[in-house]
């Protein structure tokens, strides 16, 4: 089995090793720099399907750069089969598509980088692992690094920028290899050739115990140091270490999180760093300090108000002056569910995608979005990756939908599954209205399952690259120049799609209302229908840590399987016209379960993208002046998502919504209008709450004759 590099060979021995390996391909598109479009630039895992994942992506001297996992789902198999020799968790068919060695040391696991020159289309192999003796099958060869996870750029004061590749090592299942040849991380000054660190023998300290590192997940730059997460399972939870004198082929390596904090993931934001955490037995949780030496305060913990159910932080990034965080968790260990909050510079949160629930205090917390957990898609089991590029912010998903597509008893579902099969993209460009890009991987096979990496092309760029976990063909590496809040996904146009467009339960059915368009002379509504299946499913593993690998799915079973459950899912079927209007509204009388886009139209019939997707019936109460004060008096609080009642912006809140409801009752609907407006202002974190509801309150008094009154 080929699987880590090695620890101490030296730097001249590198070079030669980085050029024996260096390999050139070419892309399919001819002059790529002037087009617009949405194409793949790499397929097939660089020609190779062991390379299953474009784990990470870093942009250095305007260059792209792609770290590869190789056979990450055999390689997750043989972990599981470690740390349980007496169940059969190896299988040289583990899904349809992948095939394993009989014979898992006999896997070729030398963990890849890629080179990416935008100017003349070319991809270039500027690093593979090398190998050393397997201490389990001495005859054999493991590789130093089984994947890159992450990359970063990184400019000490006074010192050259340099890119680093956090290594993935076979540790894990090869304990041996854990004294003598720890993971590593290399560092390159030219992006082709590259050294490894000698660091120093550390010991990770988290819930978990205190356990050697296998691996190294997340790097981030804060106050001009440079930290990386060492983790020491495959899974991807550990330990914040600072990285000191990174310049130097000596490192020292500090841990800097406290033992009690299972950290996934790390960023910062508003000059303070957080750590995303995560826990089996009580849910995600938000960390965050401003000095590197004092205590790490809680944002959030209690996942939010679900606990267990949403069990870790994977994913977080700054929006618009907002911290976006994605979480994950597995349902009675086998329905994943994902959700996103948003973060204010206060610390406050507020809930953006997800369930409604019932937080500290009594209060419900409603999704400000008006979508409900994973984009109310059952499918995304993970908000994977989050960049932000030409002013909209992107989220990449794990979609498990193929899962069900290649279930011989439910070919049925083809039809059904047409239009979800592959990863799923999503924009916003407010923070609060989400866009589909896409809900099939670009077209580009249903086996593309996670849109694992989303790496923006620099500060004045418009491309967004987008790397796929693909377990059966290798993985998609897939370029965006289509500016989120532009056009989507076509050419840009000169009708825009309708935008803020929401869903209000209403007594006769549902309001879809949106913002005009002023090149519009109607609009067409189109709604898709949910399909209630039953399928029966069986988690995945968990390791000793409780939580399933980072990339896991359900798996598809006969119903007499052992430990397999029924599940009722909603399937999205196809958008279809149902209705048409010249008002920037429309009463949508279907019963059931909808999801809503409006399309606007110009005189000549050009047709504009898609506005943000709503569901029906709305998850949110209906939109009252009786709910917005019951709303306005209680805000986010910031440290356990608790809510408490906040004097001053209670009292001017409540006066505006009071003289709004008399100045309604008055009939005097423009004054109302103007004070509802007024508390449209806040908008982010603890006052979200109150805005959305705001904006709600504000259609309902608009359209109060086909709405009812508020």
């Amino acid at each position: 089995m080929s699987l880590p590099l090695t620890r101490r060979i030296a730097l001249p021995v590198l070079l030669v090793l980085a050029a024996a390996f260096t390999l050139t391909v070419g892309t399919t598109r001819a002059d790529s720099h002037k087009e617009t479009g949405i194409w793949p630039i790499a397929q097939n895992g660089f020609g190779e399907r062991e390379n299953s994942y474009a784990w990470s992506m870093g942009w250095f001297n305007g260059k792209l750069y792609v770290g590869t996992g190789r056979d990450v789902l055999c390689v997750e198999n043989e972990t599981n089969q470690f740390f349980v020799p007496l169940e059969k968790r190896y299988t040289t068919n583990p899904a349809v598509g992948v095939r394993c060695p009989a014979d898992p040391y006999d896997m070729d696991l030398r963990a890849q980088i890629w080179q990416y020159t935008p100017k003349t289309d070319k991809w270039r192999m500027v690093f593979r692992a090398p190998t050393e003796r397997n201490p389990f099958e001495k005859h054999k060869r493991v590789s130093s690094d089984i994947a890159f996870r992450d990359m970063h750029a990184f400019a000490p004061p006074g010192r050259r920028t340099a890119l680093y590749a956090a290594g993935v090592s076979a540790d894990e299942y090869l304990p041996p290899l854990l004294k003598s040849h720890p993971p590593q991380i290399l560092r390159s000054y030219d992006g082709v050739h590259w050294t490894a660190l000698h660091l120093p023998r550390v010991v990770v300290h988290y819930p978990g115990g205190s356990v050697r590192p296998m691996g190294f997940r997340s790097f981030v730059v804060w106050k001009n140091h440079l930290f990386v997460t060492a983790t020491p399972d495959l899974t991807g939870d550990g330990a914040l270490f600072e990285i000191r004198r990174p310049w130097s082929n000596h490192p020292g390596l500090v841990q800097v999180s406290p033992p009690n904090l299972d950290i996934f993931e790390v960023t910062t934001f508003n000059g303070n760093l957080y750590l995303g955490c995560g826990s089996a037995s009580s849910g995600y949780s938000v960390w965050v300090t401003n000095e590197l030496h004092r205590p790490f305060t809680p944002i959030v913990t209690g996942g939010a108000g679900r606990g267990r159910e949403v069990t870790s932080v994977v994913s977080m990034h700054a929006y618009r002056g907002v911290l976006y965080v994605g979480a994950s968790g597995w349902y009675q260990g086998t329905l994943p569910v994902s959700e996103m909050i948003a973060i204010n510079r206060n610390g406050e949160w507020a809930l953006v995608v997800g369930n409604p629930r019932k937080v500290a205090g009594g209060m419900m917390e409603y999704p400000i979005s008006g979508l409900e957990d994973g984009f109310d898609s059952q499918f995304n089991a993970h908000f994977w990756r989050m960049a932000v590029q030409s002013g909209g912010m992107y989220v990449g998903t794990n979609s498990w939908s193929y899962s069900l597509r290649s279930f011989h008893s439910l070919t049925f579902l083809s039809d059904l599954l047409a239009g979800d099969q592959g990863f799923q993209l999503w924009a916003t460009c407010d923070g609060e209205d989400f866009f589909r890009v896409t809900r099939d991987a670009f077209g580009h096979s249903e086996f593309n399952f996670g849109a694992r990496t989303l790496q923006p092309d620099g500060p004045e760029g418009q491309d967004l690259y987008i790397g796929s976990a693909n377990h059966s063909q290798g993985t998609m590496v897939v370029d965006d120049r289509e500016p989120a809040c532009s056009s989507m996904v076509n050419a840009p146009r000169r009708l825009a799609a309708p935008k803020a467009m929401i869903a209000d339960t209403v007594p006769k059915g549902t309001l879809l209302s949106w913002k005009p368009e002023r090149s519009a002379v109607r609009y067409e509504v189109l709604a898709a229908p949910e399909v209630a299946v039953t399928v029966y499913l069986q988690g995945p593993p968990t390791g000793p840590n409780g939580y399933p690998f980072e990339g896991a799915t359900p798996t598809v079973t006969e119903p007499e399987t052992p430990g397999s459950q029924p599940f009722t899912i909603s399937l999205p079927g196809t958008f279809e016209p149902v209705g048409t209007t010249a008002s920037p509204y429309f009463l949508s009388r279907r019963h059931g379960h909808y999801v809503y886009e409006v399309v606007a139209r110009s005189a000549s019939g050009e047709a504009s993208q898609p506005s943000n997707v709503q569901i029906g019936p709305a998850p949110e109460p209906p939109a009252t002046f009786a709910a917005l004060k019951d709303t306005l008096s209680t805000t986010t609080a910031g440290g356990r998502g608790a809510h408490t009642a906040r004097a001053g912006g209670r009292s001017h809140g409540l006066s505006l919504l009071q003289a709004a409801r008399s100045a309604w009752q008055r009939g005097e609907r423009s004054a109302a209008l103007r004070y509802v407006r007024r508390l449209q202002a806040g908008g982010s974190g603890r006052d979200a709450e109150v805005a959305a509801l705001a904006t709600r309150l504000e259609r309902r008094i608009l359209y109060a004759g086909v709405a009812g009154g508020p």
